[in-house]
């Protein structure tokens, strides 16, 4: 089915966003104020068969990865602010030495308009590409799950209404292809963005009562088939997250959702849920910062029945619990598909002064249905156990970093034999 009228809707409403804000009188109109956006992010990244889990495959790799971003911010009147944003990101491969150096896309990273129409419930319109975050990234965080963390974005019209002080509710339509093909790209590469063409539509509540906080929404999403992967979908999803504060020091937040819809010509069933506490440490013990206690639930897909039982993790496709786990994924399903999982783990966050703080984290996890095949190729439901140290530190007003370090056993859900990994990242951020 054609996605035109959507891709319309989506370049309409940025043409009149931009048409319709501009201020009637010159006089109306304030000094236009810009900002100049660089950021230049280095990376080091170091890891031995987290794909494989097989020591004898030689499919370690080590790199580093130079994302370089350029950018404009312009206030162009109180209520209008246009933003723009170029990226670029390549990999030097030091290991294997067979990958060969090339300078990769330059992309528009962003390149939004945003405008506030005042009023007793006043709106927001952002129309164009740009990022989009709600909740802890449950279900919404990254839009181009195919290129890892060198985009996030989303091509897509917002619409936020503060219908009173602490409660928002935001509408949203999303497009995308398996390519990026709605804006000029120099040295294009192909880079996959997605396995297949998407389109969205989201509505999404945040609202305050008293000391708690709750959120809701529903999501749909469409994927066409194509030759990468010829399954057309439909996921809807239904979903609710709650903060609650309880005692002084201590905090709940869960999230759950349901999802309904169609895989190819089966139907859909599926679900997912997050919990955790955490309790605040802040001042109790010296280097305390907090301790996390939490757990993760998502279904997976039983090949008896003709359902798709599977959790889709919609638009989460990104390192929320491991940056070197991702990649182990890839073999059951794609690269950050987080489905057929579920976990505990245990966190305790450090402050180790004004300029550095960190944590360590150890997360014990299963799989609700076993999987046949070479790969993972074991018997059992138990995945292993990751652990995870990371140390992040600011080094001046416009530089930070962190180093993580994560260590993967793996459990019986693996094929006998599956060796541990180990997973190094190091990381430089200038921010202008």
């Amino acid at each position: 089915m054609s996605r035109r009228p959507l891709d319309f809707t989506i370049a309409a409403t940025l043409l009149a966003a931009l048409l319709i804000s501009v201020p009637a009188r010159p006089q109306d109109k304030p000094a236009p104020r810009l900002k100049l956006i660089f950021v230049e992010r280095f990376r080091f990244e170091a890891w031995d068969n987290a794909v494989s889990l097989n020591d004898a495959a030689a499919d370690g790799f080590a790199y580093t990865r130079n994302r370089t971003t350029l950018g404009l911010d312009w206030r162009a009147a109180g209520n209008l602010e246009v933003l723009g944003k170029v990226t670029n990101e390549f990999r030097v491969y030091l290991a294997p030495k067979d990958r060969a150096f090339n300078g990769h896309e330059v992309f528009f990273d962003n390149l939004y308009v945003k405008w506030t129409i005042p009023g007793r419930t006043p709106l927001t319109v952002t129309a164009g590409r740009q990022d989009l975050n709600f909740g802890e990234g449950f279900v919404i965080a990254d839009g181009t799950p195919g290129d890892g963390s060198r985009s996030y974005y989303f091509n897509a019209v917002r619409l936020d209404a503060d219908l009173a002080p602490g409660h928002r509710l935001t509408a949203f339509a999303h497009a995308t292809k398996a390519t990026d093909r709605f804006l000029p790209v120099i040295n294009s590469r192909q880079q996959s963005l997605a396995e297949q063409p998407e389109n969205a539509l989201a509505l999404y509540y945040a609202g305050t009562f008293g000391r708690a906080k709750l959120d809701a929404y529903a999501v749909r999403k469409t994927t066409d088939a194509n030759e990468a992967w010829p399954v057309p979908a439909r996921t809807d999803t239904l979903g609710a997250r709650a903060v609650m504060p309880l005692a002084k020091p201590l905090s709940f937040t869960a999230e759950a959702a349901f999802q309904t819809g169609r895989y190819g010509d089966a139907g859909r069933s599926a679900y997912g849920a997050i919990a955790h506490l955490d309790y605040d440490l802040a001042g109790t013990r010296p280097l305390l910062k907090a301790f996390t206690l939490g757990g993760i639930l998502l279904s997976g897909d039983d090949p008896a029945t003709a359902r798709m039982e599977g959790w889709d993790p919609v638009f989460s496709r990104w390192p929320k619990w491991s940056e070197s786990y991702i990649y182990t994924l890839t073999r059951e399903s794609r690269p950050s598909y987080w489905s057929n999982l579920s976990a505990l783990y245990a966190q305790l966050a450090f402050d180790l002064g004004p300029r550095s703080d960190g944590h360590l984290m150890v997360m014990p996890m299963g799989a609700g249905r076993s999987r046949t095949g070479e790969f993972p190729g074991g018997t059992g439901l138990y995945r292993g156990t990751l652990y995870r140290a990371r140390l992040n530190y600011k080094v001046s007003k416009f530089m930070t970093g962190r180093v993580i370090w994560e260590h993967l056993e793996p459990g019986s859900f693996y094929f006998p034999g599956a060796a541990s990994f180990n997973w190094l990242q190091f990381e430089l951020i200038f921010r202008y």
